[in-house]
């Protein structure tokens, strides 16, 4: 076993022994001075040691493969191993022992996977291409496709061109491998969860140019909330071929159906947070209707990957995706948000009795059609100027993505009762009307050069981008807008005796803001930029423990204008500082380690309106906590046991409106997890419990009015086999 990478505080790892109970302190001196002989042998041969198997380097931090120990930025990488042992059912789930990532932000949603790092909402991308541009128009990655996830803190637009001052959470998928490697595996849980996977590799021909994979997974599942499945299958097929050792070209198709609903309800405060006299609202409780609501995915992809070693020092690499996705989003929820402070009706009122019991009721409908077309063209030279090496990069990237819209209007619909619902027999859904067709392109140029002198390491980097955006409404009336920008970045690392490998960074990222202002100019993109300082630590290959401290501005946010109220200027600002440390590390052989902590202060920093100066950002608790430790046990039989468990912790958050008239504390919750394996041979029992003693925990109660609802016990058994 062997660990992977991350970032975090460090108190020289004195938090492991405390993790380990019963291992002493010298005994993990004892495991890593033997190995400090071996690691300083590879230093000397100018070889990298780092952490994991498969998370020994990061592609999302840099579009190169380099060490996450020497790369100056917060880097955190999940493998596929991780994602297996800790249960994670979903993205969100594969985020919950990340430092600085809020990953439950709003709760057990099934219709996006719903995480904020540092504060911000960053970007989600597959395989280093963008896979999104709206909310809830394309399908929910499924965890069984993927290699790995690595969540890259801070803006990343030189490398990535527009998105969130938080960064990118970057997906990697399983690809063919030239040894044979297959498996199958059936799953069963509560909720009635039955679920079928295989996962199938290896070569073609006896020359080995030519790999398969083909990955699937079918899925029928109840939730925790009444009336609402999780039913999902995919298929992806790929193939790689690689006809010499400087060619390799791969083609992946990937298929995926989801049948769902509506796990968010939006529920009143009343009866969440505070205390109802009708008691507490149940977190299986529907309030839409059953003959009504619904989320229905179906997507596809066609990617292509292709990589050319041209000479000695000098590669090519080139990745394409074109995604195809329809939507059915039919829903009907609560008017908690319309009247926060009393969305109650009165006794009596449309033939309603009893006191804080009945709600008005919204209904909407979305029926997105979207495509999505992605490119990046990769130089890469790896060269040296005396005693000074470079890894150079050159890049294009484009993207293209288009949104047909149906809709049904949002409208009030009838009444319900929060504590005894009923339902429609025979609702009928009102018709769909044409909404926006809506238009982006993005062409991005970028260079940055990764220089090594001895123990310094310099990151520089720079980008300019060009992005446009239209959209045509049913009238025919069409709006364009046009941002251009340019980014830059820049990073130092020194490596020094003992794994130590101190740091600074600055990076900047770009978000184009729609509208204009009454003078009718359109605003400019608002602009991310942050400072980051910190140490990694590295004494072995399975010890990495980094910390960091970041101050991070989001500028150019859109505020009221001091001089006229109905006009908007660009004044506004978000702040967020904080500190972090993540640690991971495999001992003594037999224990392997996570640990995590961070501070996060975000809020808005500068507004023409007073009261929203200090308010802090949404579903962002200053404190967070986690811990996942796994012992594993050889027995005579040959087989391996492991059993391990975590626990996380999610401090207090406060929401409050511009006006701060009403402020909203969601209280902090603790939650602990559990994993129990056997192996033998080929085969593999697994059993996860995540939520362990079912806490009924509110993730996110927000100042509009409604609250969202945690993930209660999730428990699956498993059993695979490997061939």
């Amino acid at each position: 076993m062997s660990l992977r990478p991350s970032s975090i505080p460090a108190k020289r790892l004195l938090l492991v022994p405390l993790l380990l109970g019963g291992v002493s302190a010298p005994a993990l001196a004892d495991t890593v001075s033997g190995n400090v002989q071996q690691v300083a042998e590879a230093i000397d041969r100018d070889q990298i040691v780092v952490v994991g198997e498969r998370a020994r380097r990061a592609s999302g931090g840099t579009k190169t493969d380099t060490p996450i120990a020497i790369t100056p930025q917060s880097i955190a990488i999940i493998t596929d191993e991780q994602m297996r042992e800790r249960g994670a059912l979903s993205v969100q789930d594969v985020l919950l022992y990340s430092a600085g990532v809020r990953s439950d932000a709003y709760g057990n949603d099934s219709r996006v996977d719903s995480y904020l790092v540092r504060g911000s909402r960053p970007l989600q991308y597959l395989d280093g291409m963008r896979t999104s541009y709206d909310s809830y128009n394309v399908a929910r990655a499924d965890t069984y496709m993927l290699q790995r996830v690595e969540v890259v803190k801070g803006p990343t637009s030189v490398l990535y061109g527009q998105g969130s001052v938080a960064g990118v959470v970057n997906l990697t998928s399983k690809r063919p491998e030239f040894t044979a490697a297959n498996e199958v595996i059936l799953s069963y849980g509560n909720y009635d969860r039955k679920q079928a996977q295989f996962d199938l590799t290896g070569p073609i021909d006896e020359a080995a140019t030519l790999a398969f994979r083909i990955t699937g997974l079918a899925r029928n599942a109840d939730t925790q909330v009444d009336f609402v499945d999780d039913d999902r299958w995919f298929i992806a097929p790929q193939l790689t071929w690689r006809p010499t050792e400087d060619t390799e070209a791969t083609i992946q198709l990937y298929h995926q159906k989801d049948d769902t609903g509506l796990t968010t309800q939006f529920f009143p405060w009343s009866g969440t947070l505070y205390d109802n006299p009708n008691g507490q609202i149940g977190f299986s409780t529907f309030i839409g209707e059953p003959e009504y609501d619904q989320l229905k995915t179906e997507q596809t992809n066609v990617s292509a990957f292709v990589a050319q070693k041209i000479t000695d020092w000098l590669q090519a690499r080139q990745s394409f995706r074109g995604a195809w996705s329809e939507v059915i989003y039919q829903t009907i929820y609560s008017n908690s948000f319309t009247n926060p402070l009393n969305p109650f009706l009165s006794a009596g009122q449309t033939g309603y009795t009893g006191a804080q019991r009945n709600v008005g009721r919204y209904l909407t409908g979305s029926y997105p059609d979207v495509r999505i077309l992605s490119s990046d063209t990769q130089l890469q030279g790896d060269f040296a100027t005396g005693a000074v090496s470079h890894t150079l990069l050159a890049g294009m990237d484009w993207q293209e993505y288009r949104q047909e819209l149906d809709q049904i209007s949002t409208r009030l619909t009838t009444p319900i009762d929060l504590f005894n619902p009923v339902y429609t027999t025979g609702f009928t859904a009102p018709a769909r009307t044409k909404g926006n067709t809506s238009e982006q392109k993005q062409i991005g140029f970028y260079l940055q050069d990764q220089i090594k002198w001895q123990g310094w390491n310099l990151l520089l980097g720079l980008r300019h981008d060009d992005a446009r955006s239209s959209t045509l409404t049913p009238a025919g009336v069409k709006t364009k807008k046009k941002d251009t920008a340019t980014s830059y970045r820049a990073g130092l690392l020194y490596e020094m005796e003992g794994g130590f490998a101190p740091y600074v960074s600055y990076s900047e990222s770009f978000l184009p803001v729609a509208g204009t202002n009454l003078a009718g100019e359109p605003f400019d993109p608002q602009v991310g930029k942050q400072w980051e300082a910190g140490v990694k630590w590295q004494p072995v290959q399975d010890i990495l423990v980094t910390t960091a401290i970041f101050d991070l501005r989001d500028t150019n946010r859109v505020t009221t204008s001091p001089t006229n109220t109905l006009d908007r200027v660009q004044t506004g600002e978000i702040k967020a500082q904080g500190f972090e440390f993540e640690a991971q590390a495999t001992v003594l052989e037999n224990y392997t380690i996570t640990a995590s902590y961070s501070y996060t202060d975000a809020k808005t920093s500068k507004s023409n309106v007073a009261t929203e100066v200090g308010k802090p950002a949404s579903s962002t608790p200053r404190h967070m906590a986690s811990g996942f430790i796994i012992r594993s046990f050889a027995l005579d039989n040959g087989a391996e046991v492991k059993v391990g468990g975590g626990v996380r912790y999610v401090g207090s958050q406060t929401d409050q409106n511009s006006a701060r008239t009403i402020i909203i504390n969601t209280p902090a919750n603790t939650l602990a997890d559990l994993m129990l394996s056997y192996s033998l041979d080929a085969w593999r029992l697994g059993l996860n419990v995540n939520n362990l003693t079912d806490e009924k925990y509110i993730s996110t109660c927000l100042a509009r009015g409604d609250c969202f609802l945690g993930a209660r016990r999730s428990v699956v058994g498993s059993i695979g086999y490997r061939f």
